[in-house]
């Protein structure tokens, strides 16, 4: 079996430095990796999101090299790109849109290809790489994979779209759920750290008005 594991970042989101990694195993043994530039560095492109696709795109155009026959798992902890590449969620951003054709090209090259989101703790390779790319072209110290983290679970009184899109604005991964009245659940995997959930909790208290 093979899998790819695929990451992104942009920093700062947008506007930043967006870099991609990606490593590829055949039955649990890594056989390739690889990392870069998503985009040009500060410019409008420059987003998570589009550092996200890059990843899986660039994991995908090397399997296609190879030319894979088998069955392939492309794992990524980044729902949005997951949701959207399964037909989950709908792609309306004109940055996003010709990545996610690319995504639909490549896929037709393979008998068997899945599409899986993993939490941020699986991910830490790919994350590595992404990281490590982030460093070779800034200068600055690689920055630690964020396998040290804690789930937050919790119910915000707004539309699934609304949450969902408050938590791509700022920059948070997670899983949105709809709830009967309009409601919403989010599961968020965040830094367990000091304020690790101020980010998510200053979300809701905006969108249920108490901010």
């Amino acid at each position: 079996m093979v899998e790819a594991f695929f990451d992104g970042l942009c920093d700062p989101n947008p506007g930043g430095v967006a870099t991609y990694g990606f490593v590829v195993k055949r039955n649990g043994k890594k056989v390739h990796e690889g990392r870069g530039l998503a985009c040009p560095p500060k410019t409008a492109q420059a987003t998570n999101n589009v550092a996200e696709y890059t990843g899986a795109i660039k994991a995908l155009e090397y399997l296609a090299e190879q030319k894979e026959t088998g069955p392939v798992i492309l794992r990524g902890d980044s729902d949005l790109v997951i949701k959207q590449v399964r037909g989950e969620y709908k792609v309306k951003s004109g940055l996003l849109a010709p990545l996610y054709r690319r995504i639909g090209e490549l896929a037709a090259r393979f008998p068997s290809l899945t599409f899986e989101w993993i939490p941020r703790e699986r991910n830490a390779e790919a994350d590595r790489q992404t990281n490590l790319a982030y460093a070779e072209y800034t200068g600055a110290t690689m920055k630690a994979p964020t396998t040290d983290v804690m789930s937050i679970d919790l119910v915000v009184a707004a539309p699934p779209d609304t949450v969902a899109a408050a938590l791509r604005k700022a920059g948070l991964k997670g899983t949105v759920s709809p709830l009967p009245g309009a409601a919403s659940r989010v599961q968020c995997d965040l830094p367990a750290q000091p304020d690790g959930a101020r980010p998510l909790i200053e979300i809701k208290r905006r969108l249920e008005g108490s901010l």
